[in-house]
């Protein structure tokens, strides 16, 4: 009589350990074996992500080239007024250290014969020339994005050259709390079928007494 007891009071364990042991292997299998095995001669598996890498990478490079990062969105960055106005700071600070620091070690003769007037003029005629060149130069540039920057395929190409090893790390270090959860669920649920078949063989074993 105890030991029937006891085999009842283990279906909730039993019940948990299967559950979790089935969803940890179905997690191990999105990634092993990474190369294609052999069954007794008759099936052939293959963990699901090494075997859908090359779909992955192209699905990914479309879903990145077209919701996240577009070559328009990127032209429309760089062309931007605060962008032009950024790179024109940068050029006068640049002149500026050139003026006051480099051209004195280089060319001492010349920076003697140079006030400090004649560098601001010549600074502010440099100026005027990056204004009006910068934003054709950046126009020009972006033009020709479409033509050499093509984000699907660079994702594409980066994606399908991973390794099986380097995927699963990339995969586990952004899914690993959800497939850890898909593991504790498989327990809790396998402990939850255990009791009920628990309660049922209780029942039928009273009804029958």
């Amino acid at each position: 009589m105890i030991a029937k007891y006891l085999i009842l009071f283990s279906l909730p364990v039993i019940g948990a350990v299967i559950g979790w042991f089935t969803n940890f292997l179905a997690v191990k299998m999105l990634f092993h074996p990474k190369e294609p095995k052999k069954i007794l001669g008759l099936w052939t598996i293959q963990g699901v992500f090494p075997k859908r890498q090359k779909d992955l990478a192209v699905k990914l490079g479309k879903m990145v080239a077209n919701e996240l990062f577009s070559t328009d969105e990127l032209k429309e960055r760089l062309t931007s007024p605060n962008q032009i106005d950024l790179i024109t700071k940068t050029a006068d600070q640049k002149i500026t250290g050139y003026l006051n620091e480099r051209l004195p070690e280089k060319y001492p003769i010349i920076n003697f014969f140079l006030t400090s007037e004649m560098k601001t003029g010549i600074k502010e005629e440099v100026m005027l020339e990056i204004d009006d060149m910068a934003p054709k130069m950046i126009g020009r540039y972006v033009n020709g994005l479409d033509e050499h920057l093509d984000i699907e395929a660079i994702v594409s190409e980066k994606v399908n050259g991973f390794s099986t090893e380097r995927l699963e790390e990339l995969l586990m270090s952004i899914l690993k709390k959800e497939l850890g959860f898909i593991e504790k669920i498989g327990f809790v649920i396998g402990f939850l079928v255990g009791v009920i078949q628990m309660v049922m063989m209780i029942i039928q074993m009273n009804l029958i007494a």
